[in-house]
This record gives C-alpha cells, sequence and structure tokens, in this order.
C-alpha cells in the first residue's frame, strides 16, 4: 500500500490515494510530496521536509495526528469502486505494520508543565492499523470472483473487482497486482453516440509516459461499444506483442465485461446470434477479441467512470483524443 507524504501543501499529512494528495500540492507555490512504502518514512519525510508552521502547536506536546491516515483517506477507494478485493490487502497491510522499537517523541520547548509524556509513534500506528483491519474485513464479504473456462483452452478469463498495485516491473515499466498481472485501463468513447455525424474512439493507457500509451478512432460504426471493445482487442495485441502472459484490462464498460464473460460463448454456438435470431451488432469486434484473448491470461476489472480514478481518466482522455480523429 502506498503513503503519500505532503510535507507542504494545502493540508500537509499522509494521504493513502494519489488523487487526496495531488488536491493539497496541485497548484500550491513549492509543494513538497513523495510517496514511500511505509507510514514511518512517510512521517520522518514530513518532520525533515514540512514548513506549515500552522499545523504546530504551541500548547500541548502530542504528536500531530493529522498527518497520520486517517478513516476518509484509507478507504482504499471504495467511495469509487463497488468492491474490494481486500483479503491480499489486509495481508500486505500487516506485513507492512512497522516492527522497530518504539520511539517517542521529546517534549518542545512550547509544552506546558502540566502537558502528559508525547504519544508514541508505534502505538498510534498500531491504533490506526486495527481500524484498518476492522473495515477490510467487512470488505471480504463483498468479494465476487467468477472464473469461466474457454471452451477451446484451459486459459481462462476471470472477473474480478480491482485490488490494490503492489509493484511497478523496473525493466518495462508495468504495474502489476500481487498476482502478478500486467495493469492496464482501456476507454472508449463517442460524441453524438448513435446519431448523424457521430465521432467515437479508443483509449489504452498503461501508465504516466509510457510508450504503449496509444489513442486511435474506432474502425468501421462509430458507437462507444465499438470503441471499448477495439480498445481491449489493441491492449490485448500490444500485451501479446511485449510478452505480457498475464493481463488484467480495467474497464468501465459491464457491457464488455459481461459480453466476454457470459454471452460470448453461447453466441458463438449459436453461429453469432442473439437468443431472439438478430445477429450480434459488433460481430466483427468480437470476433477480433475472441481470435486473440486466449493466448494469455486476462483477468477483466471493472471500475467506475469518472469517479477520479486516475488510469480512468487518462484512458478516458485517450479515446476522446481519438474520437476527435475520427473520419480525418
Amino acid at each position: 500500500m502506498p503513503f503519500y507524504a505532503v510535507a507542504k501543501g494545502r493540508t500537509s499529512g499522509i494521504f493513502s490515494t494519489w488523487p487526496d494528495c495531488e488536491s493539497q500540492v496541485k497548484g500550491f507555490p513549492g509543494a513538497r510530496y513523495k510517496k514511500f512504502d511505509t507510514v514511518v518514512a512517510a512521517q520522518d519525510f514530513i518532520d525533515t521536509h514540512g514548513g506549515n508552521k500552522s499545523q504546530k502547536t504551541t500548547s500541548s506536546n502530542t504528536y500531530n495526528r493529522a498527518s497520520l491516515p486517517t478513516q476518509s483517506s484509507t478507504s482504499y477507494g471504495s467511495s469509487t469502486l463497488k468492491r474490494q478485493f481486500s483479503t491480499s490487502n489486509e495481508k500486505h497491510l500487516n506485513e507492512s505494520a512497522p516492527s522497530k522499537p518504539k520511539k517517542k517523541y521529546k517534549k518542545s520547548s512550547f509544552a506546558s508543565d502540566n502537558s502528559d509524556d508525547s504519544d508514541d509513534l508505534s502505538e498510534i500506528i498500531a491504533k490506526q492499523m486495527d481500524d484498518i483491519e476492522k473495515r477490510l474485513k467487512g470488505f471480504e464479504k463483498g468479494v465476487d470472483k467468477i472464473i469461466k473456462k474457454s471452451a477451446k483452452t484451459e486459459k481462462k478469463a476471470i472477473m474480478i473487482e480491482p485490488q490494490a498495485l503492489s509493484r511497478v516491473n523496473s525493466t518495462n515499466d508495468f504495474q502489476t497486482d500481487r498476482e502478478g498481472y500486467v495493469q492496464v485501463y482501456t476507454d472508449g468513447a463517442c460524441s453524438s453516440n448513435g446519431k448523424n455525424g457521430a465521432k467515437a474512439g479508443l483509449g489504452v493507457f498503461w501508465g504516466e509516459g509510457h510508450s504503449l500509451n496509444f489513442s486511435a478512432p474506432v474502425s468501421g460504426r462509430a458507437t462507444n461499444n465499438c470503441g471499448e471493445i477495439q480498445a481491449a482487442t489493441c491492449a490485448i495485441k500490444q500485451a501479446i506483442d511485449n510478452g505480457v502472459d498475464k493481463l488484467a484490462i480495467n474497464t468501465d464498460s459491464k457491457f464488455l465485461i459481461n459480453s466476454v464473460t457470459k454471452w460470448m460463448l453461447g453466441w458463438k454456438r449459436k453461429g453469432w446470434k442473439l437468443q431472439s435470431g438478430e445477429p450480434v451488432k459488433n460481430e466483427k469486434d468480437f470476433k477480433d477479441l475472441d481470435r486473440i484473448q486466449n493466448k494469455i491470461h486476462i483477468k477483466w476489472n471493472y471500475v467506475e467512470a469518472h469517479k477520479g480514478i486516475h488510469g480512468n481518466e487518462r484512458a478516458d482522455q485517450l479515446a476522446k483524443a481519438g474520437a476527435a480523429m475520427y473520419g480525418k
């Protein structure tokens, strides 16, 4: 779990998500912030580089709790995601809990004679971790995992809600989760969707400044669903070409996820026909996706659109840029 330390910003403290951190430093003159793996390292950074005197107290010698993770800042995106895969997150938090000998902060020169001893930093962190663990246990009941075998191969397509990223592969600059799945965000966009003059595009986002980030107009019909399907197909092709064998596709399209994990097998058995006998509207796009999806392991993650999820927002921007090129 990352910890974003803001030493100089609108509000100094430790935040568990980049959007929370960004809102404190973006546009703030002389902002000082950094990402850490542990809350202790983040707090040390604030103590060393912090310059916001307004947050220091002159009447109490207790440790500044405003800089520690709060319930709102350690919600792990629960306001933006439907569910959280909490089992592995709980283990990660337990492993990251500090094990160093307890360290107490000395009283400041401004402390009053009747002040108690400074709060023990380790005790404060332990209390925060206990609170986080209790909330994580509640999330476990909401985990929903669906595994579906392909008819032609033992490769599996998995639908699971997103879980926290654990590391960045330094060789290829790919973000991966704890199960080793490389993370990619895909999106489609369409102006005047379903109307004359519609323009559609697709976007694929691997990370900031990544060489594989991709934006293009859709081929064929200009609809939002075409953009969603073609974006996923593009991401899978890129993954295969770059030696990725486990890919997590993060998309805000339930239609795409349900089509691949629930409906596509039935369409194929019926000759790409719906139950009503009508042809599948996006038959060509789905056939293109189906031809390559079983060449690697794919996990489909659903994320809510326009909720401040960085990867989803960037994929959306790329898709809109692609739509602007449609017909040119």
